[in-house]
């Protein structure tokens, strides 16, 4: 019985594109160095992408038209056929390839110059360029279906396009180059549109089932070309009565469920994606984006509820796992740095202290607050507040004074006239009004808490210790380093101050104490330290031992690629999960790009500092300053 050239063609992309997808999921599980992870991404199976990959999918891609082609055409034996021309078809493929490199070459060479003729000259390039590429792709048919090989068959495609190129050079550009470039750009980050696993799994269905689809497209292109190129043609027109050509003994033997058969095939690689995600083994990804801008405060994942993030005047409880909905909390006062920040109870309270005021919302979201602000903290020109183990309300000052008032804490011989002093003091309040705060000062530290316009402002940040110690750590801009106040015990019978770099000090605490504490931003960069934008954007402890961090790295497209401009790369935040600060031997998890920030000015990369917070089972949630993306990791 005659077998149909369109279940032969069905037959030969099953072939070929089924196991190389099914290659691209079972090689994604194989760790390699120096590729990123396979991971899942809003639900959908993502694999690494690198230079291997983007080597080999473009000769997959040929060797399936090539198949495909042979398939459709009249001819015997039609797969053989395709593989004995394999040699010419890769040939024509790097020639192109070598045009459009010659001609990104070319035009980089008027860069930098005027929009309009970079135009002109990408006009000029494109006419010259277009004839040579029609002409390699009609290598790919001319080698199949006449038999001809090498030079042959290049002689006979240049031969075949005069008279017809204008013709050609459309059919070829909205059937063969537009589908591609159509699939490349429809399905190059598909996991930012989905926001579910059986999404996800669609999602890779339909990017197989697209790819089959444009393979057979190209491929009836390039025969109907064929067909219609002028001159003496191999392939002459079958007499009446005569046999049709032998199809592949593969679709000879499966006959009428060549169809089925192949259907159910594709379905295949997506059903082995589900399974690795059901598998939950992978790390788990969900970045939540927004086209608003927030400066956000804090962020915290308390036992037992869903990530909380803290804005400047409102706070979010994120009502599942993955912050897809949240339920919005507006406060009553506003946090900005230095003057303030947020606080976290064990049961998922906040804490927000702001324009000398203080707001505590409970796990009930029921909010109250001291109306008309604390008077402790009158005349402080940075504040910042915590808890302590038993859920007094500790807060940290830094006010300027003159060199020349006394403190009655100072030890140290006093300071020249002209220097300027910043005094650290802990208050302890046993509510949130401090109708009866405890005040100590932690004593006085030479410098100015004015930004000068650095790029690193003045950061203040009260933690407590495992031995349940105040630890107070200030980082100002114009004394050139990090001061550090610490207690002996929680009441602060013996308080302390210091720079950290300077000489130590019975009790004082190292940097790598403060590390501990998760201090942002305040270790990883310091002024006069080489502040080279490498440093992470966030760092939390592991609650099982490690580190977990946020660094920005350059987001290189994936492959091989061109660039063409001297502007900066976007970069991409990736957590790093790590043995120790050192970070030595890191395993990076990309999470998401992040576009540089243009202004009139400069472009310069977007690294500013990021907020972190994880749970009791290591789980991550990370945002942006500005709450445009919240990224959460599960199973990192």
């Amino acid at each position: 019985m005659p077998i149909s050239r369109r279940r032969a063609a069905l037959t030969a992309l099953v072939l070929v594109l089924v196991p190389w997808s099914l290659l691209r999921v079972f090689g994604a599980l194989i760790p390699l160095p120096g590729v990123d992870p396979a991971r899942v991404v809003n639900g959908m199976f993502v694999p690494p992408a690198g230079l291997v990959v983007a080597l080999v999918e473009p000769v997959v891609w040929a060797w399936a038209v090539t198949a495909t082609v042979g398939a459709l055409a009249p001819v015997d034996r039609p797969l053989r056929r395709a593989f004995r021309a394999l040699p010419t078809v890769g040939a024509a493929v790097l020639a192109g390839a070598g045009t459009l490199l010659v001609a990104l070459l070319l035009l980089a060479m008027v860069l930098p110059a005027a929009v309009e003729l970079v135009w002109v000259v990408a006009a000029l390039l494109a006419l010259p360029v277009g004839a040579f590429l029609v002409r390699f792709a009609l290598v790919l048919p001319i080698a199949i279906l006449d038999g001809l090989r090498g030079r042959a068959a290049f002689r006979a495609s240049f031969v075949g396009v005069r008279g017809n190129a204008l013709g050609l050079g459309v059919a070829f550009l909205f059937g063969v180059a537009a589908p591609a470039l159509l699939y490349g750009w429809a399905f190059a980050r598909p996991e930012e549109q989905v926001t579910d696993p059986l999404l996800g799994v669609l999602a890779w269905l339909l990017r197989d089932a697209t790819l089959i689809a444009v393979v057979a497209l190209q491929a009836q292109i390039l025969l109907v070309a064929h067909r219609n190129l002028p001159g003496r043609s191999l392939l002459p027109a079958r007499a009446p009565g005569e046999p049709a050509p032998a199809a592949g003994r593969l679709t000879r033997r499966l006959g009428r469920l060549t169809v089925p058969l192949g259907l159910a095939a594709v379905l295949l690689p997506a059903g082995l994606v589900g399974g690795v995600v059901a598998a939950e083994r992978l790390p788990d990804v969900t970045v939540n984006t927004s086209d608003r801008m927030h400066k956000m405060i804090a962020v915290a994942w308390p036992a037992g509820r869903g990530p909380v993030l803290v804005g400047q005047t409102w706070f979010e409880d994120c009502l599942d796992d993955t912050c897809r909905t949240r339920r919005r909390t507006n406060l009553s006062v506003t946090m900005y740095e230095p003057y303030g920040g947020a606080a976290f109870g064990p049961d998922g309270s906040v804490y927000a202290l702001g324009q000398h005021a203080l707001e505590q919302c409970d796990a009930q979201r029921v909010c109250r607050g001291s109306k008309g602000g604390l008077a402790v903290l009158d005349e402080t020109q940075a504040a910042a507040i915590t808890l302590s183990p038993a859920g007094e309300i500790l807060l940290a000052s830094a006010t300027e004074v003159r060199p020349a008032d006394p403190a009655p804490d100072e030890v140290r011989p006093a300071a020249p006239a002209h220097a300027g002093h910043v005094e650290l003091k802990l208050i302890r309040c046993p509510d949130v009004f401090c109708a009866t705060p405890r005040v100590t000062s932690l004593g006085r530290v030479k410098g100015s808490l004015r930004d000068r316009g650095g790029s690193q402002p003045t950061r203040l940040v009260i933690r407590v210790d495992t031995h349940g110690r105040p630890v107070v750590a200030l980082r100002s801009p114009s004394a050139g380093g990090v001061s550090v106040g610490w207690c002996d015990t929680l009441d602060c019978a013996r308080p302390e101050v210091a720079p950290i770099d300077g000489p130590r000090r019975p009790g004082m605490p190292t940097p790598e104490d403060l590390a501990l504490l998760d201090v942002g931003d305040v270790l990883d960069c310091r002024v006069g330290h080489g502040c080279d934008g490498s440093e992470p954007l966030a760092t939390v402890h592991r609650p099982r031992g490690g580190v977990w961090d946020v660094v920005a790295e350059p987001a290189h497209p994936d492959g091989l690629y061109v660039r063409v401009g001297s502007g900066p790369w976007p970069d991409r935040a990736v957590l790093r999960v790590c043995a120790d600060r050192a970070c030595r031997e890191a395993r990076g998890i990309p999470l998401v790009e992040i576009p540089p920030v243009r202004t009139w000015w400069s472009d310069r990369p977007a690294r500013e500092r990021w907020l972190m917070a994880v749970d009791g089972d290591g789980r991550v949630v990370a945002t942006d300053p500005y709450g445009l993306h919240v990224v959460v990791v599960t199973r990192p």
